[in-house]
Parts: C-alpha cells; sequence; structure tokens
C-alpha cells in the first residue's frame, strides 16, 4: 500500500501541533516544516500528497510556496492557512494554485471535507477524534507530576530530555492525542512540539484546578457566615465562622 505524505509548513511550534493533533488518525506520515527553507529541503527528499502551508512563515510569505516548490507535475494538493482568509486572500491562494483556504486554526468540518479526497472515510476522524488513550506507566517514577511537566522550559524540551523521555510525557496525562500509539516513529522535532502543546493544557488545567479550590473555599466561608447571621452562636458555630 503506498503511504501518505502529509506536509505541515507552519513556524509556530504549537500551531503546528494543534494540526498534528488533528490529523493524527489519518493513514499517513506527517513531516514539518518551520519555514520556507525547511520546506524547499523537505520537497528535495520526499513527495507530499497534501501540504498544509501557513500565510505568514519565519522566512517570509507561504502563499507562493507551493508554486515555487511543487509544480502541477508533482501532483501535490495545496491547502493555505490564514488568520484572516478574506476574498482577496482566497483569490490569491486560488491564483497560487491552492485548492482551499482555511482559518487559523482550521474548523475540523472544512479541514475534513478537503482531505475527503484524498482519505475517503478515514477524513470522519477530525470531526470526531478518537477517544483519549489513557497510557498506564510503569511504574509512579515514570509518571511526571502535572506541576513538572506545567514547569518545563523551553531548553529542557529541545536539549535536556531524551525521546524516550518525551514519550513518556506524552503518555502520562490525559490530553487526547490520536497518536500517542505511534510515537516511537514520530521524529524528535515533532515530538518537541507535542510536548510544547501538552505543556500548555497542563498549565491550564492546573489554573482551573486551582479556581476550583478557591471557588470551594469561598462557597465554604459563605456558608460558616450564613450560619452565624442565622443566630448560630454555638462554640462550634463561632469557631467554623472565624
Amino acid at each position: 500500500m503506498i503511504v501518505k505524505r502529509i506536509l505541515i509548513v507552519e513556524s509556530d511550534r504549537c500551531a503546528a501541533a494543534e494540526i498534528a493533533e488533528l490529523l493524527g488518525g489519518l493513514p499517513a506520515e506527517l513531516y514539518f516544516a518551520g519555514s520556507r527553507s525547511e520546506a524547499v529541503e523537505l520537497s528535495l527528499r520526499a513527495r507530499f500528497s497534501l501540504c498544509l502551508i501557513s500565510h505568514g512563515l519565519s522566512d517570509g510569505s507561504g502563499l507562493p510556496l507551493l508554486r515555487e516548490v511543487f509544480g502541477p507535475a508533482e501532483k501535490t494538493q495545496g491547502v493555505l492557512l490564514s488568520r484572516q482568509p478574506d476574498l482577496w486572500v482566497i483569490q490569491q491562494a486560488l491564483e497560487a494554485g491552492y485548492s482551499a483556504v482555511l482559518g487559523k486554526p482550521p474548523d475540523t468540518a472544512q479541514l475534513a471535507e478537503v482531505l475527503r479526497g484524498l482519505f475517503g472515510d478515514a477524513s470522519d476522524c477530525v470531526e470526531s477524534p478518537p477517544a483519549p488513550r489513557i497510557s498506564q506507566p510503569a511504574g509512579p517514577a515514570d509518571l511526571p507530576e502535572l506541576s513538572e511537566i506545567a514547569s518545563l522550559s523551553n531548553s529542557d524540551i529541545r536539549q535536556r530530555l531524551s525521546n524516550e523521555e518525551l514519550i513518556g510525557i506524552i503518555r502520562a496525562v490525559e490530553y487526547p492525542f490520536a497518536g500517542k500509539e505511534r510515537l516511537e516513529y514520530f521524529d524528535r522535532d515533532t515530538l518537541e512540539r507535542v510536548v510544547c502543546l501538552v505543556r500548555r493544557w497542563s498549565q491550564q488545567r492546573l489554573e482551573r484546578l486551582r479556581q476550583e479550590r478557591l471557588e470551594r473555599v469561598q462557597v465554604d466561608q459563605e456558608g460558616r457566615l450564613a450560619g452565624v447571621a442565622n443566630g448560630d452562636f454555638t462554640m462550634q458555630g463561632l469557631a467554623a465562622a472565624g
């Protein structure tokens, strides 16, 4: 069976990881380029069925990239990702050979429709991602605390942690990443992007837990004060209010 390849050209590492999450259930190999130059280099080494190209890249506009790198003979389908997909951008993209223009982040229903021509019913996984897979760690020492993941620095992710440790972090949390069972086949750059996404998710979850604790304390205190206001002047009531 011929394996389809998808190239994601995106300078924002977290945005690229979000797109990878959406595409994780497809029967395809995902490749990443963080710039125009990296996309050109990858195009010399592999053929791609689909390219998702960000309108704005760190080294210039992504709009002309499809025509410059993949000519008509390549038969590579291109999708432009733009934060402002207005009529002018859409017209330019169609003239440049793109088959579709999607917003950033892309609408899942629109993305699934674009993918259906290449992957058929398999594209439905974009609209209805698989249920979260929670991997059981080998032991307590292998499970990083949520606060530890949230406090990871960029240098930790890119330099200190090994590939195995990055995979362990991704599998240790309940984050619904569809490609958890295939992490050993991901390249280093992809693992780093996914861990960046998991780190942000961990920070947000810790903040939600903190807010929930504060709300519970506030409700508890209000209940105690209400008891005193209603005449509960027993030692227990006064102690609870104070």
